[in-house]
């Protein structure tokens, strides 16, 4: 028989953890009538079958017909109604990550006009916030299948580093002439990057260069 989970929560959901997957393997049995408590830094999705469907906002909720009706249609239509049903919660954190590093894994080739082709390295910091849960975990966690903080900063990354490759590009810039256009560099991959980050449910707060070599 299965065992219902009466009570859903993430009580120590770590600074540094975007999102926690309850039950941790496999999907959770739930019913209408439990609990779901959802701290003020948090918010929690339901997700079956790779879609995301009801969110909880801050406080202590009982799953009903009336705040999961999305979960309540899709379970009369599935199961004729019967419970228990099977689903997973994702509690997405609401913080704003900061000081989130990207670099470039393998040296970026740009034509330069005084060395000719040169092969660059390029790192620096970013910062991040959800801000639209239902969105980030149907793009992130149902159709990436990742959830792990480091999964989800190492896509991002790679996000950057290609939308940089593309600007740097566009620049036609020399090397020498970089370090004198950090600024604008990094302003002109955020502006890159806002929309690849908007369509994952992802607000990206700052973007800096620190070194390009």
């Amino acid at each position: 028989m299965a065992r219902i989970i009466d009570v859903v929560e993430v009580a120590n959901q770590q600074q540094d953890e975007m999102v926690r997957r309850q039950p941790e393997y496999g999907a959770g049995d739930f019913r209408f009538g439990s609990q779901v408590i959802v701290r003020e830094f948090q918010q929690a999705v339901f997700l079956r079958d790779g879609k995301a469907y009801d969110v909880f906002k801050a406080g202590r909720h009982t799953i009903t017909t009336m705040n999961a009706p999305l979960l309540s249609g899709l379970i009369g239509a599935v199961t004729d109604g019967k419970t228990p049903f099977t689903a997973e919660v994702y509690f997405v954190s609401m913080r704003e990550f900061l000081d989130q590093k990207w670099g470039t894994s393998e040296p970026i080739p740009l034509r330069d006009t005084d060395l000719g082709l040169v092969r660059l390295r390029a790192f620096g910091t970013f910062s991040i916030q959800v801000n639209d849960p239902p969105l980030f975990v149907n793009k992130i966690v149902g159709a990436q299948g990742i959830y792990e903080t480091p999964q989800i900063t190492r896509f991002l990354r790679g996000i950057i580093v290609a939308k940089m490759t593309d600007l740097l590009g566009e620049l036609g810039k020399g090397l020498f002439d970089l370090p004198a256009l950090y600024d604008e560099i990094g302003a002109g991959t955020k502006a890159k990057v806002q929309d690849d980050f908007a369509s994952l449910g992802i607000q990206l707060k700052t973007l800096y260069v620190n070194s390009i070599s």
